[in-house]
This record gives C-alpha cells, sequence and structure tokens, in this order.
C-alpha cells in the first residue's frame, strides 16, 4: 500500500528531482577533489547557499498563487 503511493505517476516528478539531485552534488564533489583551488566559498556564497533555495521556492509558491487568483 505505502510503495503503491509512492510510484503513482503523479509522484514521477519528485523522483526524478531527487534524482537530478543527487546526480549534481556526486557531479560537484568530484569536481571539488579534482579542482580545489577553483571552489572557493566566501561569506556571500554561503548565504546564497543557505538562503537561495528557499526563496525560490517561496517565489514559485507566490507566482503561482498569483496565477491561480488571476484565472478566477
Amino acid at each position: 500500500m505505502l510503495f503503491k503511493n509512492l510510484f503513482d505517476k503523479e509522484n514521477y516528478k519528485y523522483f526524478l528531482i531527487w534524482a537530478i539531485s543527487i546526480l549534481l552534488s556526486i557531479f560537484f564533489k568530484l569536481l571539488g577533489f579534482l579542482n580545489s583551488e577553483v571552489l572557493l566559498i566566501n561569506n556571500y556564497l554561503i548565504l546564497l547557499l543557505v538562503f537561495g533555495p528557499s526563496l525560490v521556492v517561496t517565489i514559485i509558491l507566490v507566482l503561482i498563487k498569483n496565477l491561480k487568483s488571476k484565472k478566477n
């Protein structure tokens, strides 16, 4: 029952996002091992990495809500 809900057609996009994020993290990990001098970390980069994803998700949710309210 649990796995039936996990593998419904609506949930495939979440598995795709999960797989892409894992592949990106592996890519950046390998890139960091191969070219460690290229990846410099400063305070602005840390702020972007911490608050960036939540800001993007918030903007997307607000835009979707506004578009749905304008249609009605």
